[in-house]
């Protein structure tokens, strides 16, 4: 193999070429003196004591030794030339290129590629540094080797219509967890979550973790419908296998996934042979190009280089608050898009990215042990030299989490709280009940034995994502072999693969997603912890992959504003809400958009409940259901905070505490009314029952003008200066006009008493009216005489 060397950045610039020691077509060794050169250097001579010190010029005569073995095909230089820096210097036939090393050793000559000598510029180690292999990072080619592998593997692909396809275990395609208590779930048939764990499979690792873990069971759950994806997306892809955890677990996963070998084979990289502490990347398997690959994991900030060709997933969480078993390994995870609090939506707006919000905070989690230090996290190792500190801490922190589930038992725990929730009463079954059973009392059904109380399961296996990624990945797929052939058929057909030949399918994937929120403008509300940028976090990133106009703050411009359902009623919320064009929605619609790609539909908020989901229609908006226009505002108000139109004096009157009322009125008013007794009488009692009877006609007696006595000294009690409806609010907005819109209400009310009074006496009053009628009229003069003087004095 004809390669060409430099003179080397050692020399001692500039040097002149004296003469050859060797000619074209000899034979040399490594480290043989091929060539004489001369260069100037500065020497200090004479007595400094003296102060005869002084520099010189002189010559200096060296040899340039050769860096390797062969044969000179050709000089570069020639007698006489000046070099002022390293350039190319001489080209020598190799007898071994040593292309293709195994640990420090050439595969093809068995030389020492770490042997060192005066003439070495560089070890030979340099020649192969990239690992391809997936379960050894010892064996490492050239760069010239790993793109003839990768071109070898893109023609067997195009041949075959598939593309590479890399898989995480963890939370993505499987749960995994130590609990003991699924075991005994597992052989006790009479257990509420048997059926969801009879199928978990289990195995131990022989070089697992140490101490009271040492020799702990595994229980592994294949997230539903795994089998069929797999064999199904065999077809269109070749599969591999990334995972954080160690060799020996990835392989026990592998053996029950895939127990055959024929959907991963061996194509297993685990993190023995990832060669970062911190993040995964695909410059690990394919060098040269990631054309032609994509990425299934839960997590996408750990790959940060290959973003662009990740298709995140709704990470599985069948164990409840056990998380990934192996996030020791892995920063912690920043994507805490977390469920709503209340019900969960309906089965078409899929699971959320993290049903729990970030595992690494749940009790007994193994996240928990995920703190590692900033400046550790920042450091990635190279394949051949992984930062033992940093893996030592590790594998310390994993050690310890799984003690502590192991110990803790949190799914026991937490199914004893579900049990104590179904076994004790609520209040309304003990009123309804009315007897003297005691609350755990077994029922008794017509003498027979007692009914067993029913209990409810924890563990529930109703995950159906793999659907959706199925979905995504034969559209990706589908998108990129289109392409592929409209280039293939403009080039005529040709058989040579070249970079321009092949798409890029991460730009597919960019596409496809960037479908899903086009024309969107976002602000999220609550979902960012605060002090972090929203521009540059995790769930940030996600929303403007797929094509969303990410905004710090509301404007008129905004589509929609996604709130958490923690705090629903933010500053943003409330901005928000006075613009009728901004769609006010929870997590879930946005974890929806990006588990399902396609916009939901907002709807009602039902009782009690979250808003529900509908899928668009084809042409980006929102179904309509033949609704009337002025619904929008309120299927707009999703949480309830968008400001209503007033309210009428009735259903205002209607949330009042009466009680309350005549207690304040009597603490106010008791000194202006002259009768005590008349202010009673006005109120208690009478007041109460206004509400009940002022639908029914309770106004006409005020629409007739005939006021009592008793409901114009009310009148006057109000009007005068010491009464409660004179004080002012702190911060109170003056109304305009005349009046204003309290005043009114406050005829209103006034109308509605004195119908109220009317009907009460009336009565009473038609007993008596001949013998009270003179003095009525005496008294309803005086008292609209005094109204009259009062209105003339405020006027």
């Amino acid at each position: 193999m004809l390669k060409n060397f430099r003179a080397g950045d050692r020399l001692r610039y500039p040097i002149t070429i004296s003469k050859f020691m060797k000619n074209k077509g000899d034979e040399v060794q490594k480290g043989e003196a091929l060539l004489q050169y001369t260069y100037k250097f500065e020497r200090t001579i004479g007595d400094p004591a003296l102060n005869e010190e002084r520099t010189v010029e002189e010559t200096g005569y060296a040899d340039w030794g050769c860096p390797t073995e062969g044969t000179i095909n050709k000089w570069l230089v020639k007698a006489g030339d000046v070099l002022t820096k390293s350039q190319l210097f001489v080209a020598i036939d190799e007898p071994c290129p040593h292309d293709m090393q195994y640990a420090g050793l050439c595969t093809k000559c068995g030389k020492d590629m770490k042997e060192i000598t005066w003439a070495t510029e560089s070890m030979d180690t340099d020649r192969a540094t990239i690992a391809m292999v997936h379960d050894n990072v010892a064996l490492t080619v050239s760069a010239q080797e790993a793109m003839k592998a990768e071109i070898d593997l893109q023609r067997r692909l195009l041949q075959q219509r598939k593309l590479s396809l890399v898989v995480d275990l963890d939370q993505t395609i499987i749960h995994a967890c130590i609990d003991p208590t699924v075991g005994e779930w597992q052989r006790d048939p009479t257990n509420p979550n048997h059926g969801a764990v009879k199928d978990v499979r289990t195995f131990q690792l022989d070089d697992g973790p140490r101490g009271v873990t040492c020799g702990c069971w595994y229980y592994i759950k294949l997230r539903p419908g795994l089998v069929g994806f797999l064999e199904r997306m065999s077809e269109y892809f070749e599969m591999h296998v990334y995972t954080m955890g160690t060799r020996a677990y990835a392989e026990q996963i592998a053996n029950i996934v895939d127990p055959d070998k024929k959907l991963f084979g061996h194509r297993i990289i685990s993190r023995d042979e990832n060669g970062s502490v911190t993040a995964k990347s695909l410059q690990r398997l394919f060098p040269v190009n990631t054309n032609m690959v994509i990425v299934i994991d839960d997590r996408a900030d750990v790959w940060p280089r290959n973003r662009q060709n990740l298709i995140k997933v709704t990470p599985y969480d069948f164990f409840k608050g056990i998380g990934d078993i192996n996030s020791a390994y892995l920063p912690a995870r920043e994507d805490t898009l977390g469920a709503a609090a209340a019900a969960a939506p309906p089965a078409a707006t899929t699971p959320l990215p993290i049903r729990n919000g970030d595992a690494s905070k749940s009790p007994g989690a193994p996240g928990q042990a995920n703190k590692i230090p900033e400046h550790e996290k920042a450091v990635v190792a190279n394949p051949n030299g992984v930062d033992e500190a940093i893996l030592q801490l590790q594998v310390q922190e994993q050690e310890r989490a799984l003690e502590k589930q192991l110990k803790e038992r949190p799914l026991l725990h937490m199914q004893e709280e579900l049990d104590k929730e179904d076994t004790e009463p609520t209040s309304t079954q003990s009123s309804e009940e009315g007897d003297d059973t005691p609350p755990d009392a077994p029922e008794q059904q017509n003498g027979h034995s007692p009914t067993p109380h029913h209990r409810h399961n924890l563990l529930r296996d109703d995950d159906n994502e793999l659907s959706c990624v199925e979905q995504h990945l034969t559209a990706t797929h589908k998108q990129f072999y289109q392409q592929y052939d409209v280039r293939r058929a403009s080039r005529h057909r040709t058989q040579e693969i070249t970079s321009e030949l092949i798409p890029n399918v991460g730009a597919v994937l960019d596409y496809l997603k960037g479908q899903v929120l086009k024309n969107c403008v976002v602000v999220l509300t609550g979902i960012v912890p605060q002090g972090v940028d929203v521009m540059v976090s995790e769930i940030g990133l996600q929303i403007m992959s797929f094509g969303a106009d990410l905004r710090r703050k509301p404007t008129p411009r905004t589509t929609h504003l996604v709130v958490s359902s923690a705090r629903p009623r933010t500053d943003k919320v409330r901005k928000a809400a006075r613009i009728p064009s901004i769609k006010i929605v929870n997590q879930d619609w946005l974890a929806a958009c990006l588990a399902e790609w396609r916009k939901p539909k907002i709807t009602l908020v039902q009782s009690g409940g979250q808003p529900l989901f509908e899928e668009e229609d084809e042409s980006g908006g929102d179904v309509s259901d033949d609704e009337d226009d002025d619904d929008d505002e309120e299927e707009n108000d999703t949480f309830g905070v968008i400001p209503s139109e007033p309210a009428s004096p009735v259903q205002e009157l209607k949330k009042m505490d009466w009680d309350d009322m005549d207690d304040e009125l009597a603490e106010y008013l008791g000194s202006d009314v002259d009768s005590d007794s008349d202010a009673e009488s006005l109120y208690q009692g009478t007041a109460k029952r206004k509400l009940d009877d002022v639908d029914d006609g309770g106004d006409s007696a005020a629409e007739e003008g005939t006021g009592s006595t008793l409901s114009k000294k009310q009148k006057l009690a109000k009007a005068r200066t010491t009464g409660l409806r004179n004080v002012e609010n702190v911060g109170e907005e003056e109304k305009d006009g005349e009046g204003g819109e309290e005043d009114g209400e406050e005829e209103d009310f006034n109308d509605e008493l004195e119908a109220e009074l009317e009907a009460a006496f009336e009565n009473e009053d038609m007993a008596d009216a001949d013998a009270e009628e003179p003095e009525a009229e005496a008294a309803a003069a005086a008292a609209g005489k005094e109204e009259d003087e009062v209105e003339s004095m405020e006027e």
